[in-house]
């Protein structure tokens, strides 16, 4: 007698989650959960908690933010005439994501939140950039400030891409390994409509 036999194929089960504006895929719950450090802090904006969320998630699921985030991001949508320097920048970074190991993520602090709140206010109501500071204190160890966005999958592909920066100074802040905290501000800007600020130690 001839005897049908099911097979019970078990396939990874990876929900679409939104995170701030975005609604990504290929990472676990489990996985967002833990890069999503700061969900509890009330005062912080979605996009502002999401900075944090996307940042770790490159951190500490490097190879599967590469595939599943910077590859399938297309920056046409944001309507500027990026060159072809853009695309030898966010191959790099692919290739940076793909060769690292994975990172502790990183925590919200209130005291770099208070630092990145001050100079997200004062240099959108100036219209500067990066520095200038008038009334706002220092105290980071390093800063990252981006300029032109204020959804959190944007700024954070503003800084890992770093594109026209050769040194990819953003880049190589945000996988600092000695890092362990973060602020986040995200605030309108004089000159460049949206700035966040990201302050780091």
């Amino acid at each position: 007698m001839n005897k049908n036999i099911g097979l019970l194929l078990v396939v990874p089960f990876f929900p679409c989650l939104v995170v701030g504006q975005m609604t990504i895929t290929g990472f676990s719950k489990s996985q967002i959960d833990s890069a999503s450090t700061a969900k509890s802090i009330s005062f912080l904006s979605a996009d502002e908690k999401a900075v944090i969320t996307h940042m770790n998630l490159a951190r500490m699921y490097p190879k599967l933010y590469a595939k599943h985030v910077v590859v399938k991001y297309d920056e046409k949508k944001l309507g500027f005439a990026f060159g072809p320097e853009y695309a030898k920048s966010k191959a790099t970074l692919v290739k940076k994501l793909n060769e690292m190991n994975s990172l502790k993520p990183l925590q919200f602090d209130s005291a770099m939140y208070d630092i990145a709140k001050c100079w997200a206010i004062e240099s959108g109501k100036l219209g500067k950039i990066a520095t200038g500071r008038v009334n706002c204190k220092g105290g980071y160890s390093s800063e990252c400030c981006s300029y032109g966005f204020n959804k959190a999958m944007d700024i954070v592909m503003q800084m890992l891409v770093d594109y026209n920066d050769p040194n990819a100074g953003h880049r190589n802040i945000i996988f600092t390994s000695y890092f362990k905290m973060i602020g986040v501000k995200v605030a309108p800007h004089k000159t460049y409509k949206y700035t966040c600020v990201m302050d780091f130690k």
